[in-house]
C-alpha cells in the first residue's frame, strides 16, 4: 500500500499534464501512487496518459467538473495520505518529503500546505504567494482562511482519515469547491505549514477562477454553507452573515453590468436580509427602479468593489 496517493484531475490539459506527472515521479519521497482523473477531455489527454502505462492509474470519466474528478480520485486512492495536483501545476522534488514528517509528528494536524510560485501568462513570476498573504499561518486557521484564500489544493498534503470524515467535494459547485472543502477540513483540524515555494502554479487567462459569473454565483453558495457549519459561535455566525450580504451585493453588481436587472434586485434584497443596515445596498435597490437614463448613472456601492 502506498503512503501517499496523488490525485491529478485533468480537463483538456494534455499540454501540461506531463510536467505535472513527471514532477510527482521525480519526488525524493518515493512511496506514492499517481491517479490521473480525466474529466472528459477532448484533447490528447488519453494518449498522454497511455504513455505512462502502469506508472499511473488512469481513470476517464464524463465531464462533471473538478469536484467530481477529485472525488473519483479519492475513491480510487489507497494511501494513508492524500495530495492533489492540478494538471497545469507542478511540484519541486522535495515537496512530499518535507510535508510527510509534519503529519507524522502531530496526529492533530489534518493538513500540511506549502508556499508556491505563480507563473503568469505575460511571463512574470510571483516567487512567493504567501508573501502577499499576511494571514497565512499554522494551527487552527479557520478564521484566517475565511477571510483570505491562502491554501490551494496543489500545495496540500492531507491525512486520509480526516478527508473521509469531512466528506467529499461538493459536486454541485463549479467554482470555489476547493475553498469549501478546505474550509470544512480546517474547521475541525489543525494545519501545518512548510513555508517554502514547493509548488509552481500556472495562472492562465482561461482558469476557472477568472470567470466572474461563476465566481459571484458560487461565492454565495460558499458562504451559505459556512453558515451551516455545526456549533458556530455567535461572533462567527454574525461575521458569516455579513460576508454573505457582501457576496449577494457583488452578485447584484455583476448582474447589473450584465443588464440582468431582475436577478440584480433579488440579490440586493438577499443582501439586505443578511445586513439590513447596508445603506449602499438599499440605495442601489431603490435606484434600480429608476427609468433607464437614471439607472445607467447608478454607481456601484463601495462594499461591492
Amino acid at each position: 500500500m502506498p503512503k501517499v496517493s496523488v490525485v491529478i484531475p485533468s480537463y483538456n490539459c494534455a499540454r501540461y499534464l506531463p510536467a505535472a506527472v513527471d514532477s510527482v515521479r521525480a519526488q525524493s519521497y518515493p512511496d506514492t501512487e499517481i491517479i490521473v482523473v480525466d474529466d472528459g477531455s477532448t484533447d490528447e489527454t488519453p494518449a498522454i496518459a497511455e504513455r505512462y502505462g502502469r506508472q499511473i492509474v488512469y481513470i476517464r470519466t464524463a465531464n462533471r467538473g473538478a469536484a467530481a474528478a477529485r472525488n473519483r480520485g479519492i475513491r480510487a486512492s489507497n494511501g494513508e495520505y492524500l495530495a492533489f495536483l492540478d494538471a497545469d501545476d507542478w511540484w519541486e522534488p522535495t515537496k512530499l518529503a518535507e510535508q510527510v514528517p509534519e503529519l507524522e509528528k502531530d496526529e492533530t494536524v489534518g493538513l500540511v500546505y506549502t508556499d508556491m510560485r505563480v507563473h503568469y501568462d505575460d511571463g512574470t513570476t510571483l516567487d512567493s504567494l504567501l508573501s502577499t498573504k499576511p494571514l497565512a499561518g499554522c494551527g487552527y486557521i479557520f478564521d484566517q482562511l475565511m477571510q483570505s484564500q491562502f491554501v490551494f489544493p496543489s500545495t496540500t498534503l492531507l491525512r486520509m482519515s480526516c478527508v473521509r470524515k469531512v466528506g467529499p467535494f461538493d459536486e454541485s459547485m463549479r467554482s470555489l469547491e476547493d475553498c469549501d472543502f478546505l474550509l470544512r477540513l480546517c474547521y475541525r483540524w489543525k494545519v501545518a505549514l512548510v513555508r517554502k515555494p514547493l509548488v509552481h502554479r500556472r495562472e492562465r487567462a482561461g482558469n476557472l477562477s477568472s470567470n466572474e459569473g461563476l465566481h459571484t454565483r458560487y461565492i454565495i453558495t460558499f458562504h451559505e454553507k459556512a453558515l451551516q457549519l455545526p456549533s458556530l459561535n455567535a461572533s462567527r455566525f454574525r461575521h458569516f452573515q455579513h460576508r454573505l450580504a457582501r457576496a449577494h451585493l457583488r452578485r447584484a453588481c455583476y448582474c447589473f453590468r450584465q443588464q440582468q436587472i431582475a436577478e440584480c434586485r433579488r440579490n440586493l434584497q438577499s443582501s439586505l436580509k443578511y445586513d439590513w443596515k447596508n445603506l449602499g445596498a438599499l440605495r442601489f435597490l431603490l435606484a434600480s427602479y429608476l427609468p433607464g437614463g437614471g439607472l445607467q448613472q447608478l454607481s456601484v456601492p463601495r462594499d461591492a468593489r
